[in-house]
């Protein structure tokens, strides 16, 4: 049985299934039990806190900083989540990019062999420069790109900075991804927009280069 299968609608569904079924629930359910945790274990402190109910200014400011200590190891907690959500949607979205460029649009718009981008360039610019000469697709024209980039920037923050923003992530993002420590970080709410928007950016891609796979086939007598 032969199958007639779209390859780029199948990697589209595949990518976004990934974003929204894999990511998303990932992060949530990881997300939940750390903020349980934290909210049992800074019940449960506040309530010894209370019960001792120490006169002294010097013991009451103590038990102030073991609150605010509670509180910073939860931002950690949620600082590292976040380093894991965007990794993961910074090499999925490589993976997606990748895949769209491939396949049977190699034989009609043939890579170039010494590569592109130039030396030094990060991966991301390598990838816009290669749809623009092979395809004629500007990346930085599709609908939610700028999400795209902030996520790529801030996972290099995460990785190479320990979630420090570097100065390409202040120069070139909207800043979207910054906590109140000014460290790179994602609430839930913030995570699902950042999907919705990675989403639509497949979409966008997807469209165009089903446009250049359409210019392919008079050619070749399809």
């Amino acid at each position: 049985m032969a199958w007639n299968i779209d390859w780029l609608d199948f990697e589209l569904g595949q990518y976004q299934e990934s974003l929204h079924h894999r990511v998303h629930e990932a992060y949530h359910a990881a997300y939940k039990v750390l903020d349980d945790a934290y909210q049992a274990g800074r019940q449960k402190l506040e309530a010894e806190l209370e019960e001792k109910n120490r006169p002294d200014d010097d013991e009451r400011e103590w038990d102030a900083q073991l609150i605010n200590f509670e509180d910073y190891r939860w931002l950690d907690q949620q600082e590292a989540l976040a380093a894991m959500a965007l990794a993961l949607l910074a090499s999925l979205t490589k993976s997606f990019l990748d895949e769209q460029k491939g396949r049977n649009l190699n034989k009609s718009h043939p890579p170039d062999s010494k590569g592109y981008g130039g030396k030094g360039k990060s991966q991301l610019l390598k990838q816009i420069d290669e749809y623009k000469a092979r395809f004629g697709v500007d990346l930085e024209k599709l609908e939610c790109f700028e999400t795209l980039r902030e996520v790529e920037l801030a996972r290099n923050s995460c990785l190479h900075n320990e979630g420090t923003p570097t100065e390409d992530y202040l120069n070139l993002t909207q800043k979207r991804l910054l906590d109140e420590r000014e460290s790179i970080n994602v609430t839930p709410k913030l995570l699902d927009t950042v999907i919705d928007e990675l989403s639509r950016f497949g979409d966008s891609l997807n469209k165009a280069m089903r446009e250049v796979r359409k210019a392919v086939k008079p050619a070749n007598g399809a």
